[in-house]
Parts: structure tokens; C-alpha cells; sequence
């Protein structure tokens, strides 16, 4: 394999071979040290980027290669940069890799370096030995800047990725081996480390939202059919909103989007399901939720992006269910306090404790089968009545069932008192098993309903002390009144719903 390029020094005396190569080819020969850059991401989007931007264009991949030079085998008095900068050729004695060189003169005019001649470099590797190496994962090119790039162009099989060539640069150094080369032998691997280094912090990247003005800003050059073609319909959507409404008359979210509302706006297009992608939606959402952090100074003072996506995102995706109790999830654990979490982690997070099933364990005494089949049918009717009017995913273990295989009742008892989100007790007639129930649902601290049949005795021992509901027996209407009543207040103040309808 040859590659060819233009040798020349840079900036402070570098040797750097430029030139152009199949961005494929360069990505099979080079190799990225993670020792020290950062480890390899899914960048889908470079992919894209690669196979289907009509504007396609990025600076040089650079990479590194070092010529090794053993003192033992001196064949001159050389070393291989000593042999570069003299122009002459080299040829490594450990590798056989080779560099020559061809002076192209233009003696009737200068170029803007004073001089009338180029030089020519052609770095050789013995094709064999280079499928070796590549084999072995001792790929010749170390890579500084451009492996996302280089990464992105290996896994991809289009057809114009692979017809397509990228301008490197290729930052020449030696390695030695032998006696004399013991101060020697990283200075190489030193300066390219140095070099990611530099490349990395000594320059000032343009923020997304600069990133977007440039583009979202400028309908003469790029029309809405082009706009969408590079930034997508959230693009498009960005535009319009942009245009529609001025950000600085937001009071409550502006320390937010103040600088940033390009990218909120596309960020809030990106995270919402395709059916919701409108503009009417994102600004009714953008001007309620400015009002709810206007009016609230915990919320005002908070900068988090994620945290202010979350609110857009339930606001449209379920103005109703979901955003008052994902509001008053936030507010009654103080999330407000965080710094930034992505969107999507709020989202997944919030979205896992609102769909688990909130269990209803009823502990009873065995007044009749008769009677307990009715107590059951009451508790099914007020649990599905709930379950209707707020969308909460919410039942009950059906009251003293056991058909089928036999099973240990005590310690299904138990399990299911451990598994239940909420806890009713009927201590009419102080029964000792519902209180044994009773304890073991307060030791694992579950929310607990306590509810007594009106004419019964008082209850005995300390739970006396408990405030507790009571019913008429021939009255059910009574203890669905008092069962709904505590199981939507529970609902409330222990697993965030917001039950506007009570």
C-alpha cells in the first residue's frame, strides 16, 4: 500500500504528510488508543451524517505513525527523521516500511510560501506484513482526531461512503530500540498524546445553539424543504415556532431557554411521539408550564433542562393523567434540587413507578361467606370506580380465596401483605387474626386503612389510638363512601396522584 501526500512542516517544525485517502481505507489501517481517548459510543448519527448529508464536509482526520529504527542495525548515520527532513528516503530496518520522496517544480511562479516546488511523499507498507499487523490489532496509523468519524465510516456499507476519500494528516515521529534509544524510545507516543490533548481543549466549539441559528435563521438560504432535510421535521417545527412567538415573554422557564430556545424547542420536538409533533402542542405546553414555574420560587430557581422537558413532555403527551402526577412527584421529593438529568431518565424513571401496580390487601373477620363475597364486591366496585376516573393501576387480592392447590395460607398471607401498596384492616369484633395481619403490614410500614362496623365494640390494645372510619352494616354505600375516601387520599400523599376529580 502506498500513501501519497504532500510533505511539509507545520507550525512549530512537525513533519506531516497531507493528503487525500478512501475514508474506509484509512479507517481498516489505523487504531485508537482508549488508554486515553474516550471510549467508542453508538454515533448513529456520524453514520448519517456520512451517508446521507448533501453538504458533506469536515476537517482532516489526523493521525500518527512512527517510523521504528533499531541502533543495533545501523545501516547509516541517520535516523529516520534525520533522513525525512534531509529529504532523502527511508527505510526501516525492524519493518521494512519505507518513505520516498518526488520534488514537483513550478519554475515560473511562487506560491504563497515564496518557494516554486512541492514535495512528494509516498509512505510504502509491504502489503503483507500490513494485513499482519492489521490481524494482530498492531494497525500502523495510531489515531488523534477523527475516530468517531473513521468509526462511523467502518460500519457503514454505502455505496458513497465507500467511494469516499477524507483529507488526512499524518504526523511523522520515530520509536527507537537498542542501547541508545532508552530516552527515546515514547517520545513519540508523548507528543501524540499531546497533540489529542491540544486538539481537544486549546479550541472553543460552536454550541448547538449556535450550531442551529446558523441554519434555523436563514430561510433564503435554507428554505423549509431544505431545513427539513438537514435538521428534520424538528427543524421545520423549530422554525415555525421560533417565528410564532417571541421567547423573551416567557417569565417563569426564561433563565432556561433564555440562550438555549433553538435547542429546547428541538429537543422537545425530538423526545415526543410523532402524533404530538405540532407546534400548537409544544406552545400551549411552553406557555402552561411557564406559568406553573412563574408561580412557584422552588421551581423557578431550578435551571435543569431535563427536568423542564419532563413537564413539556407530560403536559402533551396527557395533559390530564400522567402531568399532575409526575407535578406533584416532583414537588413532593424535592426534585426540583437536582442540577440536570437528561429528559429521557426522567421520563423512563417516572414512567416505571407511575405504571406499577398498586396491590390492595383487605384483612377481614370470616363473618359469613356470604357476607365477605359482599364486602368483596364492594371493594372490587370502589378499586375499578378509581381505576376508571384516574387511569391509576390499582386492584385488589380477592378477599379469603384459596381454591385449587393446597398452599401454606399463613405465608401467602404474608407475601401478599409484603407485595400490597396498600393495607385495609376491618378490626370490627378486634379480631386477632386481622390484628396479627395488622402488625405485620405496620412493621413493613405499608399505608394502612383501618375501618369498623358502627355497632361493633370499640377496638382493643394500642390501635385503639388510630384514627379509623366507620360503617353502617346494612348501609354499604357507607363503607364504599369511607373506603374510596382513604384509598384516594393514600393515592395522594404517599404515590403522588393528583386525583383532581375528588
Amino acid at each position: 500500500m502506498i500513501i501519497r501526500g504532500i510533505l511539509d512542516n507545520s507550525l512549530n517544525g512537525q513533519l506531516c504528510i497531507r493528503g487525500f485517502a478512501p475514508i474506509k481505507e484509512l479507517a481498516r489501517i489505523s487504531r485508537a488508543d482508549y488508554s486515553y481517548q474516550r471510549s467508542p459510543k453508538d454515533r448513529s448519527d456520524i453514520t448519517d451524517f456520512l451517508e446521507k448529508q448533501t453538504y458533506l464536509f469536515f476537517p482532516e482526520i489526523i493521525l500518527g505513525y512512527k517510523f521504528r529504527h533499531s541502533f543495533a542495525k545501523r545501516a547509516s548515520e541517520l535516523t529516520p527523521m534525520q533522513s525525512i527532513s534531509d529529504g532523502k528516503s527511508y527505510k526501516s530496518n525492524i519493518d521494512n516500511t519505507q518513505i520516498r520522496f518526488k520534488t514537483i517544480d513550478y519554475k515560473q511562479s511562487q506560491d504563497i510560501k515564496n518557494t516554486n516546488s512541492i514535495l512528494i511523499a509516498e509512505l510504502i507498507f509491504e502489503d503483507t506484513e500490513l494485513a499482519k499487523l492489521i490481524q494482530d490489532r498492531r494497525h500502523p496509523l495510531s489515531r488523534i482526531d477523527g475516530n468517531h468519524r473513521l468509526r462511523a465510516a467502518e460500519s457503514s456499507e454505502a455505496p458513497k461512503v465507500e467511494r469516499m476519500n477524507a483529507p488526512f494528516c499524518i504526523i511523522l515521529g520515530e520509536e527507537f530500540y537498542g542501547t541508545e534509544a532508552s530516552d527515546k524510545i515514547n517520545e513519540f507516543d508523548k507528543a501524540t498524546k499531546v497533540f489529542f490533548h491540544n486538539i481537544n481543549t486549546k479550541t472553543i466549539p460552536l454550541t448547538s445553539e449556535e450550531n442551529l441559528k446558523v441554519l434555523i435563521d436563514d430561510p433564503s438560504c435554507f428554505p423549509n424543504s431544505e431545513l427539513e432535510g438537514i435538521l428534520g421535521i424538528e427543524g421545520l417545527l423549530t422554525r415555525e415556532l421560533k417565528e410564532r412567538y417571541d421567547h423573551k415573554d416567557f417569565t417563569g422557564i426564561q433563565h432556561i431557554i433564555g440562550g438555549n430556545h433553538r435547542t429546547c424547542y428541538m429537543e422537545i420536538f425530538r423526545i415526543l411521539e410523532d402524533s404530538n409533533k405540532n407546534v400548537e402542542n409544544v406552545l400551549d405546553a411552553l406557555k402552561h408550564i411557564d406559568r406553573i414555574y412563574d408561580s412557584n420560587e422552588k421551581l423557578k430557581a431550578n435551571s435543569s433542562f431535563g427536568l423542564l422537558y419532563g413537564f413539556l413532555y407530560y403536559w402533551i403527551q396527557d395533559k390530564k393523567g400522567k402531568f399532575t402526577m409526575f407535578k406533584n412527584w416532583v414537588l413532593n421529593n424535592n426534585l426540583f434540587e437536582t442540577e440536570e438529568v437528561s429528559a429521557e431518565n426522567f421520563i423512563k424513571i417516572f414512567d416505571k413507578i407511575s405504571e406499577q401496580e398498586i396491590k390492595i390487601f383487605i384483612a377481614m373477620p370470616f363473618f359469613s361467606k356470604d357476607e365477605v363475597d359482599a364486602h368483596d364486591d364492594i371493594y372490587k366496585t370502589v378499586i375499578e370506580d378509581i381505576r376508571k376516573d384516574y387511569h391509576v393501576n390499582i386492584s385488589h387480592y380477592k378477599i379469603m380465596t384459596y381454591t385449587g392447590n393446597t398452599v401454606d395460607i399463613i405465608q401467602d398471607i404474608l407475601n401478599k401483605i409484603e407485595e400490597c401498596g396498600i393495607f385495609v384492616a376491618n378490626i370490627t369484633g378486634n379480631n386477632p387474626n386481622v390484628t396479627y395481619e395488622m402488625g405485620w403490614a405496620r412493621a413493613l410500614r405499608k399505608p394502612t386503612i383501618l375501618v369498623r362496623e358502627e355497632a361493633s365494640e370499640e377496638p382493643k390494645s394500642d390501635y385503639k389510638m388510630l384514627y379509623h372510619a366507620t360503617y353502617k352494616k346494612e348501609a354499604h354505600p357507607t363503607l364504599k363512601k369511607a373506603i374510596r375516601g382513604n384509598i384516594e387520599a393514600i393515592l395522594t400523599k404517599e404515590y403522588g396522584y393528583v386525583l383532581e376529580n375528588r
